[in-house]
């Protein structure tokens, strides 16, 4: 397991503990991995659409983008 830093007396904690081993204090819930799946899935959706949009751009605006 990885350790976290307890931001009010600076003691290693474990990444499943709710409370600080050390000083007691309540540590915030991990929401890390929920914000890094919503922009993973961004990413994801945003490339999905530009490949749709290439694929869908009619072959004469490409050849000719002056017209």
């Amino acid at each position: 397991m990885s350790k976290l830093i307890c931001k009010h007396c600076g003691g290693n904690v474990e990444t499943d503990e709710e409370i600080c081993t050390h000083c007691g204090m309540p540590l915030p819930p991990d929401s890390s991995k929920d914000s890094q799946r919503k922009f993973i899935l961004v990413i994801i959706a945003l490339t999905i659409i530009c490949i749709i949009m290439i694929l869908w751009l009619p072959r004469e605006l490409m050849q000719y983008p002056g017209r």
